[in-house]
């Protein structure tokens, strides 16, 4: 055999033209495998082989000897080390950035078959009452002079018309179930009260405590509070007392010791006092009525099932003096609020109601539950890496809006996201930009002041018009406590101005936050309860509302089918670039400067978007802090969307997430990938790792730490 037969591989027609298409030539004899690999050659593909391994030399392909494969392979672990220094050496002024827009903007999506007709001359679901009147339903003379005159409430609202008189007379158990912005809360503290003041015994803070209130979050506890202290301004000798986590429990024995009448707080902190306070069992003793579990749905949502079982045996093992106050309830009535039928309110009632009645506020009382009729539903579908830029439009225009109404009042729009870390990265998106912000309270609230380029309209404004805010869990009760006082109260530091809270779903339960005209949903809620409770904020009592949800285009599109029944006034189905971005970003009559090189922004929308975003990545790339956030907000906000309930998985599939265009909305450049792998590309680049703390820095920090918070204790 010659030299040159360990080379023949098929018996191949080698008379054919060099420029036949490779596709169309018949190769035959041989094994399968010889064919495949001259098949992949003529059609101009590379073969990777142990034994036969072909290279490229200009569009020529050959074999390659054995000694160079050897020579070849020894290469190889040099050439994969140059391409890793390689990448991690490129700068970032040569990265590639992806475009905010697309050649082809359009969106096909489904049909608003359920549009919102604003021509129906619908009124609201959840007024006042102007036919009837809180004297004419039993409540004594004290608290309606109080209510007149004090808190300018002259109506009750159909589910306190239907519940004072039932928790005035009757002695069972009430399940009050109502839209959420209907008044729940008057509903049951009213009729307590009432009972209270008629009774012919003098009453004091010694007397024991009448009513224990609970709810699952802290601000609604002190939201609880807040108005059981200004209905109880009339009759001053009843005191309430507020038991929430987060607080100094020695504070709150202190005010136990001095006695209350009226028990309002959190289930855990409440357990942990009847189990370990020894006062407060006398406190109960004789004189306990009243058990309101408020935001049913909410406490099983969160668990609490068990922490409420343990506090109802505990109030049933204390003796109850029935001849004290013989003109209450012979036994401790129990009330339960929720604003939801469905779920696990049914197996709380089961648990804590005995031979109830139910009151419900609806025309028919039916398990579906609805929005205030008043309210204006709006839909964007928004692709992913849109969601910022849209969202800082949607405020600008809002912001726009309220200025030029010059009304002086103040305007409050709230921005629910699904987790903490998304809340912090969009509020120092929108807050921080240039160091242009002030902090209020701590780190979170900040005033945005003129020339900065957080919105566009701020552009041309020369005070302050816009004040931003962050609500969340992971923040300290004090700060917590302190924002909601800020954001809700009418001072001169935010009088006229625009205040936008970015917040999670803490916020969402109860809470009655003054004049909040819009709620945008940037993130969908978790299940339907919690959509109904977010845009419950707006549109209270009979007042105007709007709320707006974000979705993405493609399998979220079917989430308006399955809210479908809880809007009967349909919704406006509108388009991202039209309606929100061409308004906020087109400016026709004056030429604004981007803030950061001065240069006149041209009259295009899209150009001045782009420009906008540009500017938040430039951020993110200058300042390590604020890149960090972002990371963190993205991949939280990833983990937070694979949350989403069993039966709505179908709408919110993280399989069907773009995940590079969404980092492009929290202004990152990397791909999920290289971000996922910084910190082992750290370690491997040799950076030094942080000591590790000796026993004797630990005791110092641990020192500091329970100093700072006895300090802390008296700083409300």
């Amino acid at each position: 055999m010659s030299d040159d037969d360990g080379m023949m591989l098929l018996n191949l027609d080698t008379t054919s033209s060099v420029d036949q298409t490779p596709g169309k030539v018949k190769v035959s004899g041989g094994r399968w495998k010889d064919r495949r690999k001259a098949k992949a050659m003529l059609n101009g593909k590379s073969v990777n082989s142990k034994d036969d391994r072909l290279v490229t030399s200009g569009s020529v392909k050959r074999p390659v000897s054995t000694e160079q494969g050897v020579e070849e392979r020894k290469e190889q672990p040099a050439r994969k080390q140059a391409k890793k220094v390689q990448i991690k050496a490129t700068p970032a002024d040569q990265q590639i950035v992806s475009s905010l827009f697309t050649s082809n903007r359009g969106i096909v999506t489904s049909i608003n078959n359920n549009v919102h007709d604003e021509n129906s001359g619908v009124g609201p679901s959840n007024a006042p009452l102007l036919q009837d009147s809180f004297e004419a339903l039993g409540i004594t003379s004290p608290l309606l002079q109080h209510l007149s005159e004090v808190m300018h409430i002259t109506k009750p609202t159909r589910v306190q018309k239907m519940s004072i008189p039932t928790l005035l007379e009757a002695d069972n158990d009430v399940f009050v179930h109502a839209q959420t912005g209907s008044g729940k809360t008057l509903a049951f503290l009213l009729p307590i009260l009432s009972r209270i003041l008629s009774m012919g015994a003098r009453v004091d803070r010694q007397s024991g405590c009448f009513g224990m209130i609970i709810t699952p979050t802290r601000e609604l506890a002190s939201q609880i509070h807040s108005v059981m202290l200004t209905l109880t301004k009339c009759c001053h000798y009843l005191i309430p007392c507020l038991l929430i986590g987060g607080e100094r429990k020695k504070s709150e024995k202190a005010r136990l010791r001095k006695g209350c009448n009226f028990i309002i707080g959190t289930p855990g902190r409440i357990l942990d006092h009847l189990q370990n306070t020894q006062v407060i069992k006398e406190q109960l003793s004789s004189s306990l009525r009243y058990l309101v579990l408020d935001e049913g749905d909410k406490l099983m949502e969160l668990g609490f099932e068990e922490t409420i079982t343990q506090i109802i045996k505990f109030l049933y093992e204390v003796p109850l003096n029935h001849f004290k106050y013989p003109e209450l309830p012979k036994r401790i009535i129990h009330v339960l609020c929720s604003a939801t039928l469905k779920g696990g309110v049914n197996k709380l009632g089961n648990l804590a109601l005995q031979d109830y009645k139910l009151i419900s506020s609806g025309r028919k009382q039916q398990e579906v539950n609805t929005v205030p009729d008043q309210l204006i539903q709006k839909i964007v579908m928004v692709p992913p890496k849109l969601r910022l830029v849209t969202l800082a439009a949607e405020l600008n225009n809002i912001t726009v809006r309220h200025l030029a109404s010059e009304t002086g009042e103040t305007r409050r729009t709230i921005v629910f996201l699904s987790c903490s870390d998304s809340v912090e990265f969009h509020y120092a998106a929108f807050s921080s930009d240039s160091g242009h912000g002030r902090a209020l309270v701590g780190d979170s609230v900040k005033v945005l002041s003129g020339n900065s380029t957080s919105l566009p309209c701020l552009a041309d404004v020369s005070q302050p018009s816009v004040v931003c805010y962050k609500l969340h869990g992971s923040l300290s009760q004090q700060i917590r406590t302190a924002t909601l006082k800020s954001f809700s109260s009418d001072s001169d530091a935010t009088k006229g101005k625009h205040l936008i809270m970015f917040c999670t779903d803490v916020a969402s339960r109860g809470l009655d936050l003054p004049c909040v005209s819009s709620v945008i949903e940037m993130d969908p809620p978790f299940a339907v309860e919690d959509h109904l409770h977010r845009i419950g904020r707006t549109a209270r009592a009979g007042v105007s509302g709007e709320s707006l949800l974000f979705l993405l285009p493609g399998e979220e599109e079917g989430y308006m089918d399955h809210i479908k029944p809880h809007h009967p006034q349909g919704w406006k189905l509108l388009k991202y670039d039209v309606d929100i971005l061409k308004p906020a970003f087109m400016e026709s009559k004056v030429q604004r400067s981007d803030g950061v090189s001065g240069k006149p922004i041209s009259d295009e929308w899209d150009n001045n978007a782009t420009t906008w975003h540009l500017n938040i990545e430039r951020r993110v790339l200058g300042d390590p802090t604020f890149k960090e956030i972002a990371a963190k907000g993205y991949t939280s906000h990833i983990r937070a969307y694979a949350t989403h309930l069993s039966q709505e998985k179908k709408f919110f599939s993280i399989k069907c997430l773009h995940l590079g265009h969404l980092a492009k909305s929290f202004a990152l450049r990397e791909r999920p990938k290289v971000m996922g792998g910084m910190n082992a590309k750290n370690s491997a680049n040799g950076e030094q790792k942080k000591p590790k703390e000796t026993s004797k820095s630990k005791m110092l920090r641990m020192a500091k730490k329970a100093l700072d918070q006895s300090m802390s204790e008296f700083n409300y």
